[in-house]
């Protein structure tokens, strides 16, 4: 949908950003009866440039962070809800694997130690497995005293069909969707926002839902948090049909070793290429110092060698049956120091949410049932405190 010949000049609620925040927010607010709603997206929605953009996302509950564990636990009670506004499924159950080195560190996913204290301490179910027992079961090369977690309610969301999910269901309450319309400031209250075009659009409330590019509007205004850029490395690669439905959900925990960040991970089977060979989505889970950037702008684009060359090694080495690199894309993160969202009301007419650390994905329900609450002059239905912008981690 391109920009309307007329834009509205004013609505009750404006979304800026045309990602997994901003849609789920504009389906929350349709599910609530909220009609006069604009969604203004600078490209495409759910672009390839952004957060937003692929086929799957992770979802689970095994956190080394007993506050995230329980979100995860309400995100997956309204991820059922979802299904049944949908009718139809928009998760895959395959079950998660953590499995790797076990030290007392925490890594932006946490820790295979971590991960079960919390998970005994709030009741979720899981296999403890050693490196033996990782091996018979799946097809891949654990290094001897790796041990590992299996999660098995975990699985991926079809972020794809989600999206889908979302666009349908704001258009089908009148919401307008519109792309190609960037937005070039907001106005110092909230109030409204100023499109690059020249014209203005009112509102009653605003939610900027942009990603990484929240701090470019944000910080004319002061209200930018303190927020990286990460560029992240992830690829498609064929594998060996006869092992097609052996291959985990999977994340791998190394400590760092010189360039290598350590931290990789990736889905089973759940596409294929064009010509109909099995592929499995793989990435790696950290970004080097010298590629994180403060503004979006000056973030890599295109996928570094060196980044490639690891995922790779890790790929072809520590499993079997990884034939070839068919797709290698580099998606952004924009990152707090303590790994956490910014979802909040920064003032009484302008919400944000930003900083979602490529783990926003899992709990989008969450998100756009908080951010419509937020637009709605309410408070989240459950405490979203640890992702307030006004914590030390995101004040500038």
């Amino acid at each position: 949908m391109s920009t309307p010949a007329s834009l509205p000049s004013r609505a009750a609620v404006v979304i800026v950003g045309g990602g997994m925040a901003g849609l789920s927010c504009a389906a929350s607010l349709a599910r609530r009866g909220v009609r006069d709603v604009v969604l203004l997206e600078a490209q495409t929605l759910a672009h390839a440039k952004a957060s937003s953009y692929g086929e799957t996302r992770m979802f689970r509950e095994m956190y080394s962070d007993p506050v995230l564990c329980r979100l995860a636990q309400e995100a997956n009670r309204l991820w059922r809800e979802e299904e049944n506004h949908a009718s139809q499924q928009l998760r895959e159950t395959h079950g998660l694997l953590f499995y790797g080195e076990s030290w007392d560190e925490e890594t932006i996913e946490g820790s295979i130690p971590g991960a079960r204290r919390v998970m005994d301490d709030q009741g979720i179910p899981y296999e403890a497995l050693n490196a033996e027992q990782i091996a018979a079961r799946f097809p891949l090369k654990p290094k001897p005293g790796f041990t590992g977690l299996f999660e098995p309610t975990a699985g991926a969301v079809r972020s794809d069909r989600v999206v889908a999910h979302w666009i349908n269901t704001a258009r089908n309450a009148g919401h307008q969707l519109i792309e190609h319309c960037p937005v070039a400031g907001l106005d110092a209250d909230g109030g409204g926002v100023t499109l690059e075009s020249g014209e203005h659009i009112a509102a009653g409330q605003l939610v900027v839902a942009c990603g990484i590019w929240s701090q470019l509007l944000l910080a004319p205004l002061g209200l930018s948090p303190k927020l990286e850029v990460w560029p992240m490395l992830w690829a498609h690669y064929t594998v060996d049909p006869a092992l097609a439905d052996r291959y985990p959900q999977w994340f791998c925990f190394q400590q760092e070793r010189g360039d290598d960040g350590g931290l990789y991970y990736g889905f089973p089977v759940l596409s294929q290429t064009a010509d109909g060979r099995p592929r499995i989505k793989a990435g790696i889970d950290w970004a080097p110092q010298e590629l994180r950037v403060a503004e979006p702008n000056a973030m890599v684009t295109e996928p570094p060698a060196r980044l490639v060359e690891l995922l790779d090694t890790f790929l072809f080495n520590e499993l079997e049956g990884v034939q070839e690199r068919v797709e290698t894309v580099i998606s952004p993160y924009s990152m707090a120091s303590d790994v956490n969202f910014v979802l909040d009301r920064l003032t009484p007419k302008l919400s944000l949410f930003a900083g979602g650390s490529g783990q926003a994905f899992k709990f989008a329900p969450l998100i756009g049932d908080s951010l419509a609450r937020l637009a709605s002059s309410e408070q989240p239905a459950v405490d979203l405190s640890c992702w307030s912008h006004q914590r030390a981690a995101v004040r500038a």
